[in-house]
C-alpha cells in the first residue's frame, strides 16, 4: 500500500488514503458542493449523478434543502446543478433508459425525467411502492441494478419485522414481514416479483452481463459478519427479523445454518453499501473499516468463494458507501469506477460529503486475473435447470439432489420437488426414510405454505429432524391451528434439546410473541417452575435462564436439586457458576 496525498489533508477531515499498486485516486468533488451522499451513476457522456441526503437523520439544527437532492457533477467535477429536490430517505440512484432517473426511498422506487431539456427533472413516476407502517430510513428499499434482461432489480431490508405490501404499476403484490427480498421488475413496475428472501438489509447489490447476482449486506447488530453474497433465483438466505435481534434463534440462519438456506461467498469489512463487478471479482466499500476491499470469485460448486484482498484503505474521516463503474472503460486495460464517501462516522447529518474518481490498471492490482474461467461450473448449470425446470427429474433423483453436499444444487432441487408435490395430501405423502421426510418437508411448504394438515402429520414423526423442520415451518408461516399440537411437543419427556428449543420458539410465536424466541426468562421462568411438565424440560428452561437473573433465588434452586436428576443438578450447578447466589 502506498500514499495517497492531496490538498484535502490540509483539511479537518483528512481522508489519510492508501492505495495498492493499480489503484490511483482523485478528488471530484466535496462539501459543500456533495454531502452526506448515499447514491451514484455515470452517464455516457461521464456526468456523474450523486444524491445527497438532508433527511437521513436530519438534527433539529440542520440548515440545508428540505428535501434530498439529486446532484449533476461534470466529469472533473467543475460543474454542479441540481436535477431533482422532492425525495426523502433516498437510498440510491441509478440511471436508466430514455433518460429517467431511478431513485430508491424508503418506502417506494421511482423514477424521474427531464421532459424539456432544462436539466431538471419534472416528471415523475412511481415504479413499486411499499406500505408498511414502519419509516426508519435504511432497513427498507435499498439498493437497484439492472438485470441484462433490461429488468430493474431492487432490495429491501428486515423493516423492523413489520408486515408489510409491495405492490407494482399493474396491482401485482408481494407480502412479508422481516426477511427482506431481492426483487425485479419492468422499468415501468410491471411483472413484479420476488428473487431470493431471508436478508438483513442488502444496501448494494450489482448483476454481471452473464447475469449472475451479488448482493453486499449489513449484519444483524447481535450477528456478524457482514455477508457478501451470490443471489439466486428462489434463494433464501435465512433472516428474518420477525425473530428479533438475538444472535441466537433456532429458525434463523446467517450462513446456511439450516436445511435449505443458502451460505455467504465471505464476510465483508463493516456496513457495506455497495458491490460492483471488477474482472473476475467484486469490489465493496466498508463505510465502518474504511476500506475498498476486492473479492477475487473462485468458482467452488454452484456457487463461488474468495478471500480479501484490500486495494484502498483511509482514516477516520474516509467512509465509503456506494460505487459505480463507468460504463464507457469496460473492456481496457483500465476500469474507472466513482464512489462516495460519507467522511463522518454518524448516521446524523452532518455537512459533510465527497465523491472519487478511482482508476485500476487491471495489469498491476492484486488478486485481478484477466485470464480467469468466468463460465458457469456443470453445478451451476446444474441448478439453473432444476430451478428453471429445463430438465426433467425423477422424484428419487431430487431427492438425492436435494440431500447432496452443494447448498445451491440442494436448494434449486426443493424447488424441483415442490413442483412435484404440489398436489400431495395425507394420504400420499412422499418419504421413505427420515432424511427424505425432512426434505420432503422443506419441498412441500415452498408449494404448500400454509397446509397445516400436512404439518401436522410430520410434526407427530419419531424422528427429530422431521419434527424440527415441522416445528420451523409452522413457525415461519403461524400456522395457529396447530398451537395445541406444539403445546404436546413441549410436554413429551423424552425430548431432545433443539427440538425443545424449536417447539419453545414456535410456540411464542403462535402466542403472538416470536421476538421472545428461546431467551425470554419471564416465559422460561414459567416452565421451570410448571411442576407438572417433565424434569428434563424444566433442565432444559433453566439451561436457558441466564445465572444473572434475579429472579432465580437460592430456594428455588434447592427445590431443583432434590428432585435428584442429573440433568437438573448440572443445571443448577451451572447457574450457581455463573451468579452470585453461591455466596449470597
Amino acid at each position: 500500500m502506498r500514499s495517497i496525498p492531496g490538498d484535502y489533508d490540509a483539511t479537518p477531515v483528512p481522508p489519510q488514503l492508501q492505495a495498492a499498486d493499480g489503484v490511483q485516486l482523485t478528488l471530484i468533488a466535496q462539501h459543500p458542493q456533495v454531502v452526506t451522499p448515499t447514491g451514484i451513476d455515470v452517464d455516457a457522456q461521464g456526468r456523474v449523478f450523486v444524491v445527497s441526503s438532508h433527511t437521513h437523520f436530519r438534527p433539529d439544527d440542520y440548515v440545508g434543502p428540505k428535501h434530498d437532492e439529486v446532484i449533476v457533477l461534470s466529469a472533473d467535477g467543475r460543474q454542479r446543478s441540481v436535477f431533482y429536490n422532492k425525495t426523502t430517505a433516498t437510498m440510491d440512484l441509478e440511471l436508466g433508459r430514455d433518460g429517467w432517473v431511478y431513485l430508491a426511498e424508503r418506502d417506494r422506487i421511482l423514477r424521474v425525467r427531464d421532459t424539456d431539456a432544462d436539466g431538471v427533472g419534472d416528471e415523475e413516476q412511481d415504479v413499486a411502492v411499499l406500505q408498511t407502517e414502519e419509516d426508519y430510513p435504511h432497513n427498507g428499499l435499498a439498493g437497484m441494478a439492472w438485470a441484462p434482461s433490461g429488468d430493474l432489480i431492487f432490495a429491501l431490508g428486515e423493516n423492523y419485522w413489520k408486515q408489510w405490501t409491495l405492490r407494482g404499476t399493474d396491482g401485482v403484490e408481494i407480502k412479508g414481514t422481516g426477511e427482506g427480498g431481492i426483487f425485479r421488475c419492468s422499468p415501468d413496475g410491471k411483472r413484479l416479483e420476488r428473487i431470493a428472501k431471508g436478508f438483513w438489509n442488502p444496501f448494494g447489490i450489482c448483476v454481471r452481463e452473464d447475469g449472475t447476482m451479488f448482493a453486499a449486506e449489513n449484519d444483524p447488530g447481535a450477528r456478524p459478519p457482514c455477508r457478501l453474497l451470490h443471489v439466486v433465483e428462489g434463494g433464501d438466505y435465512g433472516y428474518q427479523r420477525l425473530y428479533g435481534r438475538a444472535p441466537y434463534h433456532p429458525f434463523v440462519a446467517w450462513n446456511g445454518e439450516l436445511a435449505g438456506t443458502l451460505p455467504m461467498v465471505t464476510a465483508t469489512g463493516e456496513a457495506p453499501c455497495g458491490v460492483v463487478p471488477l474482472a473476475n471479482g467484486l469490489l465493496v466499500p466498508s463505510w465502518a473499516d474504511h476500506r475498498i476491499d476486492f473479492f477475487p470469485l473462485t468458482p467452488q460448486g454452484a456457487s463461488f468463494s474468495s478471500n480479501r484482498v484490500e486495494l484502498v484503505r483511509g482514516g477516520d474521516h474516509f467512509r465509503p458507501t456506494c460505487i459505480v463503474q463507468q460504463r464507457t472503460t469496460r473492456g481496457s486495460g483500465k476500469v474507472t469506477y466513482y464512489f462516495c464517501d460519507w467522511v463522518f462516522g454518524s448516521y446524523e447529518l452532518h455537512g459533510y460529503g465527497r465523491v472519487w474518481k478511482m482508476e485500476i490498471d487491471l495489469r498491476q492490482t492484486p488478486g485481478v486475473d484477466l485470464d480467469a474461467d468466468t463460465q458457469p461450473t456443470a453445478e451451476a448449470q446444474l441448478a439453473s435447470a432444476l430451478y428453471g425446470g429445463t430438465r426433467r427429474f425423477s422424484v428419487e433423483e431430487l431427492f438425492r439432489l436435494a440431500a447432496g453436499s452443494d447448498p445451491f444444487v440442494s436448494r434449486a432441487a426443493l424447488w424441483a420437488l415442490s413442483r412435484e408435490l404440489r398436489d400431495v395430501t395425507v394420504k400420499n405423502l412422499p418419504g421413505k426414510t427420515p432424511a427424505e421426510r425432512a426434505l420432503a418437508v422443506l419441498a412441500i411448504r415452498l408449494s404448500q405454505p400454509k397446509q397445516d394438515e400436512i404439518a401436522r402429520v410430520y410434526l407427530a414423526d419419531t424422528h427429530a429432524e422431521v419434527q424440527f423442520e415441522a416445528l420451523r415451518w409452522i413457525a415461519d408461516e403461524q400456522l395457529a391451528a396447530l398451537k395445541p399440537d406444539v403445546d404436546r411437543v413441549l410436554q413429551r419427556p423424552d425430548l431432545e434439546y433443539r427440538i425443545f428449543a424449536a417447539a419453545m420458539a414456535t410456540a411464542n410465536t403462535l402466542d403472538g410473541n416470536p421476538r421472545a424466541g428461546i431467551e425470554d426468562p419471564k416465559i422460561l421462568l414459567q416452565r421451570l417452575r410448571d411442576q407438572q411438565s417433565p424434569t428434563r424440560l424444566r433442565a432444559f428452561a433453566l439451561r436457558l435462564i441466564p445465572g444473572t437473573y434475579k429472579a432465580l433465588g437460592m430456594p428455588l434452586l434447592r427445590e431443583l436439586l432434590t428432585l435428584d436428576d442429573e440433568l437438573m443438578t448440572r443445571e443448577v450447578v451451572r447457574v450457581l457458576a455463573t451468579s452470585s447466589l453461591a455466596t449470597a
